[in-house]
């Protein structure tokens, strides 16, 4: 999530595919909501519209903006 986080803010496309997204979600079901809570690592849930992709829902979760871009400089 850290790598999206900065390939993004720099402009570079770095896209989640469906394959990768499955594989965080394990993880992410069972640290976020805790670390969410305890230490502010995450921001909150986001609302995603309906019929989001698997990373889609996953950026929304952890409490990104899936398409979020750095303005144009």
């Amino acid at each position: 999530m850290h790598a999206w986080d900065i390939a993004v803010a720099t402009g570079l496309d770095m896209p989640l595919d469906e394959e990768m997204a499955d594989g965080i979600w394990a993880a992410a079901e069972r640290l976020a909501d805790h670390l969410r809570d305890a230490y502010g690592v995450f921001a909150p849930v986001r609302e995603v519209p309906e019929g989001p992709s698997r990373a889609e829902a996953l950026f929304a979760f952890l409490g990104r903006d899936p398409h979020w871009a750095a303005p144009a400089s």
